[in-house]
């Protein structure tokens, strides 16, 4: 085997481990030879004769010691000389040549199925396959001080154990095997270094991405610390979601020509170890390919358990540890707690400017071959913050919806002009997506038709939908936001009670924005454990910095009470709450709404801090008749009968319960057979009074004593 092996340079270490493995067979061969007599079944039975020679044989002395009368060769020194990998692994990790040769042995069966076979003789055991430690120091120790002083390089702190560049493997067949019996096996990212294998670890692929950026047109050059001898760049990019964040990386990468790999957290397992494991593999990786380390959303390791564990101290390890340059990037404030001196630089990363995204939108359509309104380009920029890389896919996006549309009209020609509605529909198709798993996410689909409210409240809704359409022209081209440079948020608060329109108001805003909406229950997000309200709000608003979404949160009363009224330690943790939420709101880049039954529960200092209040009052009879005619859809089967301004006269229903009636009334219809008529309004009504707990007015309206017969 080993002239084949050393005519390549990739496999010549392996030749030193032949040369080994030689002699132990060798010297196994002439045992064997004894027990011949009396060992029918060598490796499966002992006889007295083997036993004996074992009790001959001095305590801890290796076994096979007096089989090797020289050094074997090549040296190590000539091994590394000549190969990149071992050579690496030598510098990197400080291996001695014990330590060298315990990975060579672990790494042969990854080369050749044969030596598995040999290592099975060897350890009197074909079913024990792969090297014991055992049998390790066997073969590469030569006296008793050395073999003891050899389990050293197993310890938790030696560099075999420490880097996971090997793992013991304990016999599955026995309890608790003693340390000589336990495998060596070679971790696969080293296989993979030794053997000149190309390509990211396998294990990181469902979580790491590699790749070669290219130096963008006229990009200045990154500066290094190292360029005045202090050593790899440290940088924390801290930015909103929507922001370029990984920008930096990109740069010092394609400045120096080196790959890039990008640890993307959301993509790590759930448990702790395994993705400190799995990070530590990503910086070796990086480490192995010369790349430039990010790890992508620092954020992305808050739902990990254990959380302090990966964050406060696998990571700034890890980074102490690195010899490269890495890139972290996350929204959140940052910094190391100080355990090692890593000299990390926090880098501010910002969205692109106004002017910057209409440009984006207007390249990429002209692109594709297509262009756009004027006014949508202001609109998609003014109200949607993406990045280059997302308008560029919401441009394809929008331009294959517009082809499919033209190809189903049957429109010849060259590429369709996209829609005002497909351009606003592929942008909100970049954003939300974190947003989705936290809260409940509304497709809005009422107009301003379809709501019935005063005159001052309908005003003050479209003050709140212009507050936001014209928000950049304000802030920013008239310089208003400089002089407001921690209120960015626009907050309003919707108070009515139950059934008055507040839900339907926000999808109706959301609507003629052309913007997503969020709905988010505040009685789920509300804990009675101190501090995980607060906890549960960063996680929300952490998901919807990139959203550019209207944010409904609803049932406010479960966190809103009288600040005065501060009673307990409960009271003043609840008032932190509050004053969390509404910070929060403050600092969001867009429209956040409250919804609540009872104002009077809200105290003045608290609604100072929003911009809008909307009451909902309760609607009148003329209201009430005008929400009962819209409530019913043209195609709906009505009775002649159907008297709507008596049931809104004799009825007090907000307009939440009048469309339940309606619809539950259509169903009673089906059911018969039979119009819409009203006696099954009446019935709808009746069952509507008794979910809410309230009498319903006796013989009010016509059709009131059938329903009361048939019950």
């Amino acid at each position: 085997m080993t002239a084949v092996l050393m005519d390549s340079r990739r496999l010549v270490a392996f030749s030193r481990l032949d040369e080994v493995l030689a002699h132990a067979v060798a010297a196994v061969e002439a045992e064997q030879a004894e027990d011949e007599a009396t060992d029918t079944f060598p490796g499966l039975h002992m006889s007295a004769v083997h036993a004996r020679r074992l009790l001959r044989t001095p305590l801890g002395s290796p076994r096979l010691a007096l089989a090797r009368p020289c050094p074997p060769q090549p040296s190590w020194d000539r091994i590394t000389s000549d190969h990149a990998g071992w050579s690496w692994l030598r510098t990197r990790h400080g291996l001695s040549d014990l330590e060298l040769d315990l990975v060579l042995m672990a790494l042969a069966p990854e080369a050749d199925l044969r030596y598995e076979r040999l290592y099975g003789f060897l350890q009197d055991d074909l079913n024990r396959r792969r090297p014991l430690v055992g049998l390790a120091l066997d073969l590469l120790t030569s006296t008793v001080d050395e073999r003891l002083a050899g389990r050293g390089a197993f310890g938790s702190g030696a560099p075999l154990t420490e880097h996971r560049i090997l793992t013991l493997v304990p016999d599955h067949r026995a309890v608790e095997p003693p340390l000589l019996a336990h495998a060596m096996v070679l971790d696969e990212q080293i296989v993979d270094v030794l053997l000149d294998q190309q390509g990211l670890d396998r294990r990181l692929a469902p979580c790491c991405r590699l790749e070669v950026p290219a130096p963008p047109a006229g990009a200045a050059r990154v500066v290094r610390p190292d360029d005045a001898g202090h050593g790899p760049v440290r940088l924390y990019a801290q930015g909103p979601a929507g922001a370029e964040r990984n920008r930096p990386a990109r740069d010092l990468a394609a400045a120096h020509g080196a790959p890039l790999l990008t640890v993307e957290t959301a993509r790590l397992p759930d448990d702790s170890e395994r993705a400190a494991t799995l990070l530590a593999l990503a910086f070796r990786e990086a480490s192995l390919l010369g790349a430039v380390l990010t790890i992508a959303d620092l954020e992305g390791l808050d739902r990990l358990t254990g959380e302090y564990f990966v964050r406060g101290r696998t990571l700034e390890d890890l980074l102490a540890g690195h010899e490269g340059d890495v890139v972290i990037t996350g929204a959140r404030d940052w910094a190391p707690e100080g355990r090692h001196a890593l000299g990390v630089l926090p880098i501010p990363v910002v969205r692109c400017g106004f002017t910057d995204r209409r440009a984006l939108w207007e390249q990429a359509l002209a692109a594709q071959g297509v262009t756009t309104d004027p006014a949508d380009l202001h609109d998609l920029a003014a109200r949607f913050r993406l990045g280059p890389d997302r308008i560029a896919d919401a441009a394809l996006t929008a331009v294959a919806a517009a082809r499919r549309r033209a190809a189903a009209e049957g429109l010849p020609g060259p590429p369709s002009r996209p829609t005002r509605a497909e351009l606003f529909a592929s942008a909100r198709g970049q954003n939300g997506h974190a947003l989705d798993e936290l809260a409940h996410h509304i497709e809005p689909v009422y107009g301003r038709d379809d709501i019935m409210l005063p005159p001052d409240t309908a005003a003050q809704l479209d003050e709140l939908r212009d507050r936001v359409a014209h928000r950049h022209r304000v802030m920013d081209e008239w310089g208003f936001a400089d002089g407001l440079p921690r209120s960015t948020g626009i907050g309003a608060l919707f108070s009515g009670p139950s059934g008055t329109g507040k839900t339907m108001a926000a999808e109706v805003i959301a609507h003629e924005l052309e913007l997503d909406l969020f709905r988010i229950d505040l009685s789920t997000v509300v804990s009675k454990y101190v501090g995980e309200t607060e906890k549960n709000l960063e996680r929300i608003f952490t998901a919807a910095a990139d959203s550019d979404a209207v944010l409904l949160f609803d049932e406010a009363d479960a966190l809103f009470g009288k600040r005065s009224e501060v009673r307990d330690a409960h009271d003043r943790y609840a008032n932190l709450e509050i004053s969390y939420l509404l910070q929060r709101m403050e600092r969001y880049e867009g429209l956040a709404i409250l919804t609540t039954n009872l104002r009077r529960n809200i105290d003045e200092a608290f609604t100072r801090r929003l911009q809008f209040i909307v009451e909902f009052p309760f609607p009148g009879a003329a209201d009430r008749e005008r929400i009962w005619r819209v409530c019913f859809p043209e195609a709906a089967p009505c009775a002649a009968d159907v008297d709507v301004g008596r049931l809104a006269r004799d009825y007090p229903l907000p307009g939440g319960s009048i469309r339940n009636v309606v619809l539950h009334a259509a169903f009673l219809a089906a059911a018969e057979d039979s119009v819409i008529g009203m006696p099954h309004l009446v019935q709808a009504i009746r069952r509507e009074f008794q979910k809410t707990d309230r009498v319903m007015p006796e013989g009010a309206g016509p059709g009131h004593q059938h329903v009361r017969d048939r019950s």
